[in-house]
């Protein structure tokens, strides 16, 4: 585990001295109209915030078994 500088023991305890405190906007989720074009806009959203996966994703089959 890492060793705590001052300035983070002092941010960490005041933290933890009043609490996390959330706006009610954050604790509730955001309303999204249910019409058609709202749905269409997150489906092109979704689509393209999946092309930014730039990475590989690999398999990982090992061993000598002759069905792998």
């Amino acid at each position: 585990m890492a060793r705590l500088t001052e300035t983070d023991r002092a941010a960490l305890r005041g933290l933890t001295g009043r609490g996390f405190v959330q706006s009610a906007a954050e604790r509730s989720p955001a309303v999204v109209a249910q019409t058609m074009e709202a749905r269409e806009r997150y489906c092109r959203w979704a689509t393209a915030a999946a092309k930014f996966f730039k990475g590989a994703k690999p398999v990982r089959f090992v061993g000598d078994n002759w069905r792998l």
